[in-house]
């Protein structure tokens, strides 16, 4: 079973080598250096066996030769006809989700969304702050930035989650709606 291991990729290169348009196989031996020979562990093959796979390749190249024309002519006639075929535009860049399919109708709509825009009228507590609507929000991150008498915007993100927005930028702070 070792020899057969080793004799694989010896044989198959000794293939390529010696198949370039001779119609007959001239045997192991002759297309294999000595020391391929003895390393592949052909050495300790009786002659018999020898000729079986002399005679095994000389079939596989016989039937070979027809089946890689046919499969030459099948893969050319393929590319003609793939040939005319007009490559799509490149369409924007996809996101990971999309390139899953895990974007959808409601992915779209959370785009489509207006920002809600508000001044800032005081804060509320450490990290809360309110708007001139009423509402009440705190941030989840830090908000670092002076907030009162400034207009915000906050943005839907992923996952239910809000963004605040200074002067229309997302300063990637998430913030939650408590009033």
């Amino acid at each position: 079973m070792k020899t057969a291991r080793w004799l694989l990729p010896f044989l198959v290169l000794g293939l390529l080598a010696a198949r370039a348009g001779e119609p007959d196989f001239p045997g192991l031996r002759s297309i294999m250096s000595e020391a391929d020979w003895q390393r592949a562990r052909l050495d300790r093959l009786e002659a018999d066996e020898v000729r079986l796979i002399n005679e095994a390749f000389a079939r596989y190249l016989a039937t070979g030769a027809t089946l890689r024309a046919k499969a030459a002519a099948e893969s050319e006639a393929a590319a003609v006809a793939a040939a005319p075929a007009a490559v799509p535009a490149a369409g924007p860049k996809r996101s990971l989700w999309a390139r899953f399919g895990l974007v959808g109708a409601a992915e779209q709509e959370r785009r489509e969304r207006p920002i809600m825009q508000a001044k800032v009228t005081a804060w509320q507590g450490a990290n809360g702050f309110v708007l001139d609507n009423g509402q009440v929000w705190v941030g989840i991150d830090p908000i670092r930035e002076e907030l009162v008498g400034r207009t915000i915007g906050i943005k839907e993100g992923r996952l239910g989650s809000f963004l605040l927005l200074l002067d229309d930028v997302d300063t990637k702070v998430r913030v939650h709606r408590v009033k």
